[in-house]
């Protein structure tokens, strides 16, 4: 069994899988109001902040996968277009927000989320 002690990359990764199914949670309640999935997305968006900052930090001190930089360059384009599509949907910002914008970024939100749980399971070495 592989044991280590609960670490702030843990707390993040837990963030982004609540975050994520809150989304998805979003994304059924818009059948029924329109109003409660644009708060209840607001929600999941704002939820990835503290996660989001504990990446930036930890791009800072230099924690990288040299081995996968691809992927990890990656996972960063595409959750920094997540971040921003997700900014202008919140708020409002975006005289020409459709569903069809709102699909692409929920594709983005759901690629960055996979390539994050990619990248974690790397980091800590649970795949290599």
């Amino acid at each position: 069994m592989f044991s280590r002690p609960f670490t702030l990359s843990d707390f993040s990764l837990l963030d982004q899988i609540l975050a994520f199914a809150i989304l998805v949670y979003a994304l059924y309640r818009k059948k029924k109001s329109i109003s409660l999935h644009g708060k209840i997305a607001t929600i999941a968006f704002f939820l990835t902040v503290p996660s989001v900052l504990y990446m930036l930090y930890s791009a800072s001190i230099g924690l990288t996968l040299p081995s996968y930089q691809a992927v990890l360059t990656l996972h960063r384009l595409m959750g920094t277009l997540t971040i921003l599509l997700g900014i202008i949907f919140v708020t409002n910002r975006w005289k020409w927000k459709g569903k069809k914008y709102m699909d692409l970024g929920i594709l983005c939100w759901a690629g960055t989320f996979l390539m994050g749980i990619g990248v974690y399971l790397l980091l800590f070495g649970f795949i290599s």
